[in-house]
């Protein structure tokens, strides 16, 4: 018969090695907890609105919306850092998954690019996001308008399109079709898809509504009403009302005569670097240095300064 005594000195020399296992097992594991717990509270909050390795982890097990959002963290356009590989393998998965959202982020990647073949690829990408995008209905539209990539030029295929997508709300294609209205000399048409995106507080569209009204027949023919629309664009910032509206103070059509306006309004259209309206800017005050007082010249600067485009 054993010992009562041994029994509890085989129970104390056993625990020893109980408790070391148990440390075995806990101790890495709370280690790898608190590593983890690191990560995720060292994370930022990425483009998706949640923490970054969260998305990442989405993204690597299949998740469409996660990898979109991975493709917008390294894409430059979208806010992200400049790594367009990364951007594009990214949004080509999600792309793959049917995701709107990253075929269109996708498709302007590739039209950004001078290739046929990538702009081919772009036009595919936007055809494919139309169903649910009216974005994208426009952008597939503009390649039939300009024969992009080895698209041939469609001028009914291109109105069929951006008509489609101004009917669905998209400001620019609402304006891209007034445009083509007020070029194929259609003034009602013009002014009904012009009006929807002016309203908007688009610059281009309140432009041409005030080119319409300036240079169309008698029917449209309304100084007051240009000269309100160019206002209206030129104090989004747009360069192509602001160098007209330098015109209509210079001359004091529909306005008074204010030489230091017309000067304020030329030399802010001659900055916007690209802009359609840069080079009338920079004839315009070509032409007023030569005509203006040194005062005015230094009060229309002044006003140049001082003004701040409004917000849409």
């Amino acid at each position: 018969m054993t010992p009562k005594g041994n029994l509890w000195g085989d129970t104390m020399r056993r625990k020893p090695k109980s408790a070391g296992l148990y440390l075995a097992i806990i101790v890495p594991l709370v280690l790898i907890i608190g590593a983890l717990a690191v990560v995720f509270f060292t994370g930022k909050t990425g483009p998706s609105g949640e923490n970054e390795w969260i998305t990442y982890v989405k993204a690597r097990t299949g998740d469409a919306t996660a990898q979109y959002y991975a493709g917008v963290a390294y894409d430059k356009r979208r806010g992200g850092v400049d790594d367009e590989a990364r951007a594009i393998e990214w949004y080509a998965k999600a792309a793959t998954g049917g995701h709107t959202e990253a075929q269109l982020a996708l498709g302007d990647l590739y039209n950004t690019r001078k290739g046929e073949a990538d702009r081919d690829k772009a036009l595919k990408l936007y055809e494919q996001a139309s169903a649910k995008s009216p974005e994208a209905q426009r952008k597939a539209a503009l390649f039939y308008l300009t024969g992009r990539g080895s698209t041939e030029p469609d001028l009914d295929k291109a109105r069929e399109g951006l008509l489609k997508a101004a009917e669905r709300g998209d400001t620019a294609a609402e304006k891209q079709i007034g445009i083509m209205y007020f070029t194929g000399f259609e003034p009602a048409l013009a002014v009904h898809w012009l009006e929807k995106a002016a309203a908007k507080g688009d610059g281009e569209a309140l432009y041409y509504l005030g080119e319409l009204h300036y240079l169309f027949s008698e029917q449209y023919r309304d100084l007051s009403k240009a000269r309100d629309y160019y206002t209206r664009s030129a104090e989004t910032g747009n360069s192509q009302g602001q160098a007209r509206l330098s015109f209509l103070y210079f001359a004091g059509r529909g306005v008074e005569k204010d030489p230091a306006e017309a000067y304020k309004w030329a030399s802010l259209a001659a900055k916007d670097k690209g802009g359609l309206g840069q080079r009338d800017g920079q004839d315009a005050v070509f032409y007023l240095e030569r005509q203006l007082t040194p005062d005015q010249i230094a009060e229309g600067k002044k006003r140049a300064d001082a003004f701040k485009p409004v917000k849409s």
